[in-house]
């Protein structure tokens, strides 16, 4: 979500961007400094459902999409909006 840590109300974490409990592993190329809200929205999943399809889709994955490819600010920068399923 690009929100600098300073401004969080909760401190960051170290997450598994591959769940070690679907066989992700503590090498640093699967682990990303993630904001609570993030982290805590994603928990151990890959994929979900996508609201406006309905299709399971994978979830961005920080070390192989681009951010701005799949996410934008709204124009007053309070809200990241969802560009792709």
């Amino acid at each position: 979500c690009f929100c600098p840590s300073d401004y969080s109300t909760s401190p960051y974490a170290v997450e598994h961007i591959i769940p070690r409990a679907a066989g992700g592993t503590n090498h640093l190329d699967n682990l990303a400094f993630a904001c609570p809200g993030c982290n805590g929205q994603k928990l151990t999943a890959t994929e979900a459902v996508d609201p406006v399809s309905g299709e399971l889709v994978p979830l961005y994955h920080p070390r192989q999409d681009e951010w701005n490819v799949h996410f934008t600010f709204s124009e007053d920068f309070g809200e990241v909006i969802g560009l792709t399923s």
